[in-house]
């Protein structure tokens, strides 16, 4: 996050975020898989391989993404700067990822030169890889950043999240969501309440897998 400009009072986060470079593979789904479903783009389910160090999961068109979960093969991973002067292009880096999810999938299509197909971005990590869903010191700004491409699953939930949180700073001057951060109530799947607090701007580093996988 940016000060420039502003003062430095209002920077008061604890934890900070920066690009990774992540590359992901595009391939056609192994044979076998049933095309009707295939073009809606789930033909095979979404996986995670540890011992390969992939995640796959369906795509539209019949095809199958596949990307890593951050082994200690893939390291050092590749943190920039400036997203924006980053290498655009693929490396082998999607074609190794490929290669090892055939080792769960022998049928699986490998990339060649006429056909590689992939998608080169950035993740916005944390130093922990948990998110940060918080407000600032800056009024009316709020904070859903950090997730660190693993919080797609979660998308629902963070929305109601950060929602709530909105609301109850906006509604409430009296509120200080640092000394109470808003508890919400999980009621899909009834297993309690969520703790903002632990995806605060000004917690402490959590000890986690430091992967995709949180």
């Amino acid at each position: 996050m940016a000060f420039e400009g502003l003062d430095p009072e209002l920077n008061d986060m604890k934890i900070m975020t920066r690009p990774l470079r992540q590359e992901v593979a595009y391939l056609r789904a192994p044979p076998g898989s049933d095309p009707a479903l295939a073009e809606d783009g789930f033909a095979v389910p979404a996986m995670l391989d540890i011992d390969t160090g992939v995640y796959m999961r369906p795509e539209v068109g019949g095809k199958i993404l596949i990307g890593s979960v951050e082994p200690e093969c893939d390291f050092p991973l590749e943190f920039v700067e400036d997203p924006d002067t980053g290498n655009p292009s693929l490396t082998d880096s999607h074609t190794n990822y490929a290669y090892r999810a055939a080792l769960r999938m022998p049928g699986l299509a490998l990339p060649s030169a006429a056909d590689t197909q992939g998608v080169v971005a950035y993740y916005d990590v944390t130093e922990d890889w948990v998110p940060i869903y918080d407000r600032s010191l800056i009024p009316g700004y709020f904070m859903a950043i950090g997730t660190s491409g693993n919080q797609f699953k979660n998308a629902g939930v963070a929305g109601n999240l950060m929602a709530e949180i909105i609301v109850r700073c906006e509604d409430d001057p009296s509120y200080d969501h640092d000394a109470e951060p808003l508890q919400l109530p999980l009621e899909k799947s009834g297993c309690g309440t969520l703790d903002s607090g632990k995806f605060s701007r000004r917690r402490l580093v959590l000890d986690t897998s430091q992967s995709v996988l949180g």
